[in-house]
């Protein structure tokens, strides 16, 4: 087991930043960042999954104008504690903050369902007020619910269940969304220099452009376009995962990638034994490569 144990107590550190490293080092102090902020996130869900379960089950005893302002004024009150939390905010600040958005969307769904005020334009405007709640807050779960509102607002949400039988518009509407996100992850990273977003813009664009291309690899009349720019896409997230360090995004590159080269298999080729023998044939490759490129990848961390 390599330890740096000589070097820290070798080099000229203060007492208390020598203490801690040795004892990181030993593993008596460990972080559990990651633990935390899953419980708090799993937290957000259950309560809001739970306002769902209640309101669903006493619609009749409630009413809908008083759901409506119940989950207003949840949702405020969410927002309150963050901003009055926002010189210190911590994971439980972020989930509750988290909350609050995800509330208001339920208001604006359930106020939509019942009143039909905005039609489709309300999940642009849920789209804008969560994105300023991001920008607010520097939130990126915030922001995960904007380009999910924006996505459904470009009509993509509510048929991506329906990936095989979808038609040629809906990868299209992929494509611009993937566009618009890549126009906004640019000029998010230009203007702020110290963002935090870009991770965000970045893996959401690349799996839309896949999934818009694994669409038209799916139909027969546009199948080899659909394979040659999931394999183009493929080809760019694999070097943007090497140059960045990012590991996802080889895996994006290989699985999408793979996944396209079987779909076009079956498209184009006949025969009970053919098409299975490829398939077999994609996957022990894809599995070798991502073996060999994540062996690369610990080496260079190392």
């Amino acid at each position: 087991m390599i330890t740096y144990e000589p070097e820290i107590a070798a080099a000229d550190l203060p007492p208390g930043t020598a203490a801690r490293l040795l004892a990181m080092q030993r593993r008596e102090l460990f972080s559990l960042f990651a633990e935390v902020r899953t419980l708090a996130w799993i937290g957000a869900m259950l309560v809001a999954g739970g306002v769902g379960v209640l309101l669903s089950h006493h619609l009749k005893e409630i009413g809908p104008l008083t759901i409506a302002i119940v989950l207003a004024v949840a949702a405020a009150g969410c927002y309150a504690w963050a901003w009055l939390r926002r010189e210190r905010v911590s994971l439980v600040d972020d989930s509750i903050l988290l909350l609050g958005a995800m509330l208001v969307s339920a208001d604006a769904g359930w106020m939509e369902s019942q009143w039909h005020l905005f039609g489709a334009r309300a999940l642009l405007f849920l789209a804008i007020f969560h994105a300023v709640g991001a920008y607010r807050y520097e939130s990126r779960a915030l922001l995960s619910l904007a380009v999910g509102a924006l996505a459904g607002w470009l009509g993509i949400e509510r048929h991506i269940e329906q990936l095989f039988s979808s038609d040629v518009d809906l990868a299209l509407r992929m494509f611009a969304c993937a566009a618009i996100i890549t126009l906004w992850r640019e000029v998010d990273r230009r203007t702020r220099k110290k963002t935090t977003f870009t991770p965000v813009f970045d893996h959401t664009a690349i799996t839309l452009g896949f999934i818009g291309a694994l669409i038209l690899t799916t139909k027969r009349d546009t199948t080899t376009l659909g394979l040659l720019l999931t394999l183009v896409i493929a080809a760019a997230s694999t070097l943007f995962a090497f140059r960045t360090n990012v590991e996802p995004f080889l895996l994006y590159g290989v699985l999408f990638g793979t996944l396209a080269i079987d779909v076009w298999v079956w498209n184009t080729f006949s025969g009970d034994t053919l098409r299975p023998l490829i398939t077999l044939a994609t996957a022990i490759g894809a599995a070798a490569v991502l073996m060999a490129a994540h062996r690369r990848f610990r080496s260079r961390r190392a």
